[in-house]
């Protein structure tokens, strides 16, 4: 029923608006109702807005994931890890080597490739210097 208030909007539809005090009550106060709905609408659509904008990116879960590894990634790590398939973690990959954050290479033993993330390498290094001191 109106504006979601289903106890009054009861009362009035079967008590004809309480023989038309109802009416005279709605006219009163019938502008503050609406704006109590339309904000209570804008808090909810906030709410749900603001879930959508906590789930982490795709980059920022290769990003969460190649931290915990030490600022390098292969491609297998980073599908264990975020539970991707081996095709979208590479493709991730490769766009971040694309955009210039990320440099690739070969691990020397075995030949795999991996992304590695010089910023969080350095940040990495900081780290253990300053635990060393």
């Amino acid at each position: 029923l109106y504006l979601g208030k289903y106890g009054t909007g009861f009362l009035w539809l079967f008590t004809w608006g309480l023989g038309g005090i109802g009416q005279i009550y709605d006219l009163i106060t019938l502008r503050r109702q609406v704006e109590e709905a339309n904000l209570l609408e804008e808090v909810r659509a906030m709410k749900a807005s603001r879930r959508r904008d906590s789930d982490p990116t795709p980059h920022q879960m290769l990003l969460s994931a190649a931290m915990k590894e030490g600022g390098q990634l292969t491609v297998t790590q980073a599908a264990m890890i975020t539970g991707y398939s081996f095709q979208q973690a590479e493709q991730l990959l490769r766009e971040m080597v694309a955009s210039g954050y990320v440099d690739i290479g070969n691990e020397p033993d075995s030949g795999v490739i991996v992304y590695y993330f010089p910023e969080l390498k350095a940040r990495r290094r900081l780290r253990e210097e300053i635990e060393d001191l």
